[in-house]
């Protein structure tokens, strides 16, 4: 199953109600439009230039103490977004999420008090297991946000990001392709996920709005 075209145009006048709306609803939402596709350029150049400078890091799971590399459960490799140190591109997506993230609180009352991120670059054949991005016993991510930087993406170069539409992992799901451009939301603790190996080099910015704390 594809969610391609279940999607809709973060560039309306009333793209933000509708992914309220979505997000009151089912929980989950496929969108365009979040920024002008060359600044979407502008944060693959970004993210390519900063991981041949060797900025990059193999991730891992858990948080703090937890944290671990277990390469049999993802095999990517990321780098955080600072704020203080983000350039144009940069700058200008974090200033769109942070509008995203004022509409959800002024509509729905999440309470979201800041937003993370960081690039994600899967080598061809890398991939991420099924999970939630909600810590065990911790309610700090409570909406996901991933956007694809991957010009030209064909189905047959693989890499979609699967979402379940409930906990089992018999039921339905969605595959989203990683295409430039696309921005997927997703309640944080409700939608189990994982990212498809992919055909070659996919790369994304990936991120969290958290409650305070």
């Amino acid at each position: 199953m594809t969610a391609e075209g279940m999607r809709l145009d973060l560039s309306q006048p009333d793209g933000l109600d509708r992914l309220v709306d979505a997000l009151a609803g089912p929980g989950w939402v496929v969108t365009e439009g979040l920024l002008p596709p060359a600044t979407v350029q502008q944060l693959r150049s970004s993210c390519l230039q900063a991981h041949a400078a060797g900025g990059f890091h193999l991730a891992g799971t858990g948080r703090a103490s937890q944290f671990a590399v277990r390469e049999g459960i993802r095999s990517d490799e990321v780098m955080w977004l600072d704020p203080a140190t983000a350039d144009a591109a940069q700058q200008a997506y974090l200033q769109r999420l942070e509008s995203v993230r004022q509409a959800v609180n002024r509509a729905l009352f999440m309470g979201l008090a800041e937003y993370e991120c960081h690039f994600a670059r899967y080598a061809a054949g890398a991939f991420y297991g099924r999970h939630l991005d909600a810590f065990q016993g911790q309610r700090s991510r409570v909406l996901s946000c991933v956007y694809y930087l991957n010009p030209d993406w064909q189905m047959d170069d693989g890499g979609a990001l699967r979402l379940w539409l409930d906990s089992d992992e018999a039921g339905p799901y969605h595959d989203i392709l990683p295409q430039a451009g696309t921005a997927v939301f997703f309640l944080a603790e409700r939608f189990w996920h994982a990212v498809q190996p992919a055909q070659r080099e996919r790369v994304s910015l990936t991120g969290w709005f958290r409650l305070r704390g």
